[in-house]
C-alpha cells in the first residue's frame, strides 16, 4: 500500500526477447497508470556480474537465434528446461532481485519463467505466461499466480500437479488495440477474402532474427508482391530482416517503399512496403495503424500465435519451430486449422502462387472463420481486472 492509501502494482521485465516482455506491455497498458508502480528490467535492477551475465543471455540469444551453437552459459541458464533446479547460475543472476523484491509486499508481475523461479517464494507474485504452449521450463513451482491464455493451457499445468487455484485463465493476450478493432477489421477482411482482388500481407521475423526465418520471410515477401499482392514487413532498423529484404527486391528490380513511422504511412500505400520500428512500441503503433489492410501474415509461431487463434487472421507459420514453445504453439495451430505452415525457401519461392490458390479456393476465408470467436481474446483486459479486484 502506497502512501496515499492505493495498492500499485509493480512490473519486472527480462527484456531478451519480444514474446515475454510484450505480455507484460499488455497488462501495464490495461491499468490505470495511478495503479501502475515500478516498471523496471533486470538490467536496471542489477549491478557487477548479475549484469554481466543478464547482458551475456541477451547476446546469446541474439546469436543463438541467428543458427549459431548455444554456448555453455546459455545451456546452463536454462537447466535443461527445468529453472526449478536453480543452480549456482540462477543464484548469480538472481541475487540482486531478491534483495529487491523477496521481502517487499508490493505486488510483483513477471512474464520470465526464469524469474518466477528466482522469485518464487515471494509473496503476491504474479507469473504471467502469455503462451498457448506450456513445455516444460514453464513449469515454475512456488507460492505465486500463474497467468495463463487458455483452459488447454491450463491443462498442461494442472497435468504437472499444479493447484487450480494457482491458476487464472485470461483468454487470448492479443494487443488491446488490435482487439479494440477486431471485429470491423474482420468484417472487412472477409468481404476481401470472398472477393478476387489483391490481398495484403504482414510479414514479421522473432526478435532474434533466425537466419532461416528471415531468408524465408524475403523470399514469401517479393513472391506474394510478383503475385500481384502487398506486403507489409515489419522489420527491426539495422537489423538483418530489413537487410535481406531490400536485398531480395534490389536483385529482382522490384519496388520496394521503406516507411519509419506511423505518420509516413499513405492511406493508398505501395505494393511493398519496409515498415522499420526501433522498439516494441514503435511495432505496436505501426501495426495498429496497418491491421484493417492486412487480410493474412506470415511469422514463426511465437506469442503472434494468438492472433490466428482470435483476431479472424489466417497465418502462415515460418518453419522451422525453434525452441520450446514454438513447435507446441505451432502443433495447436495447425490443429485449429487456422494457418498453414512454410515449410522452407522453396515453400517461400512459391508462396504467392499457393496463397492465389488458396484464396481462389475460399481456404483463406476459411482459415479466417475457423479463427473468429471461439476464444476469449481480451485476456489482458481480464488479467488487469484480476490484478485490480483479487
Amino acid at each position: 500500500m502506497s502512501s496515499d492509501g492505493v495498492t500499485r502494482l509493480n512490473f519486472l521485465y527480462a527484456n531478451i526477447g519480444r514474446g515475454h516482455p510484450y505480455y507484460l506491455d499488455g497488462i501495464v497498458e490495461c491499468l490505470p497508470a495511478d495503479r501502475v508502480g515500478s516498471v523496471t528490467d533486470v538490467f536496471a535492477a542489477t549491478s557487477g556480474l548479475a549484469r554481466s551475465a543478464w547482458s551475456l543471455a541477451r547476446s546469446v540469444y541474439h546469436a543463438a537465434g541467428r543458427g549459431r551453437a548455444y554456448s555453455a552459459f546459455y545451456n546452463r541458464l536454462r537447466a535443461r528446461g527445468d529453472y526449478n533446479r536453480g543452480g549456482l547460475v540462477l543464484g548469480v543472476i538472481g541475487r540482486p532481485l531478491r534483495r529487491l523484491y523477496v521481502e517487499d509486499p508490493t505486488p510483483l508481475v513477471v512474464a520470465h519463467p526464469i524469474l518466477a523461479a528466482i522469485l518464487s517464494d515471494k509473496p503476491a507474485l504474479f507469473y504471467q505466461h502469455g503462451e498457448i504452449a506450456a513445455p516444460r521450463e514453464s513449469w515454475v513451482r512456488g507460492r505465486h499466480r500463474v497467468l495463463v491464455p487458455l483452459s488447454q493451457t491450463a491443462d498442461a499445468f494442472l497435468a504437472e500437479g499444479f493447484a487450480s487455484e494457482s491458476l487464472f485463465v485470461s483468454g487470448l493476450c492479443i494487443e488491446p488495440g488490435l482487439v479494440r478493432q477486431a471485429e470491423d477489421a474482420f468484417n472487412a477482411r472477409l468481404d476481401r477474402l470472398a472477393g478476387s482482388g489483391p490481398l495484403c500481407g504482414a510479414f514479421f521475423s522473432s526478435g532474434a532474427e533466425p537466419r532461416e526465418h528471415v531468408a524465408s520471410l524475403a523470399i514469401a515477401a517479393a513472391s506474394a508482391v510478383a503475385a500481384g499482392g502487398r506486403a507489409l514487413v515489419f522489420a527491426r532498423r539495422g537489423r538483418a530482416l530489413a537487410a535481406r529484404l531490400s536485398g531480395v527486391f534490389a536483385e529482382r528490380r522490384m519496388d520496394l517503399e521503406q516507411v519509419e513511422s506511423a505518420d509516413g504511412l499513405a492511406a493508398g500505400a505501395p505494393q511493398a512496403v519496409l515498415c522499420l520500428y526501433g522498439g516494441r512500441r514503435e511495432l505496436n503503433q505501426l501495426t495498429e495503424r496497418l491491421f484493417r489492410s492486412v487480410d493474412y501474415f506470415v511469422a514463426p509461431s511465437h506469442e503472434r500465435t494468438n492472433w490466428a487463434l482470435g483476431l479472424g487472421l489466417p497465418m502462415f507459420v515460418v518453419d522451422p519451430p525453434l525452441g520450446s514453445f514454438s513447435p507446441l504453439n505451432r502443433e495447436f495451430l495447425l490443429a485449429n486449422r487456422v494457418a498453414r505452415a512454410v515449410d522452407n525457401q522453396r515453400a517461400a519461392a512459391s508462396f504467392g502462387q499457393t496463397l492465389g490458390k488458396l484464396h481462389e479456393a475460399g481456404e483463406l476465408r476459411a482459415m479466417a472463420e475457423a479463427g473468429w470467436g471461439r476464444f476469449e481474446t481480451r485476456g489482458f483486459f481480464n488479467i488487469a481486472e484480476m490484478l485490480l479486484w483479487p
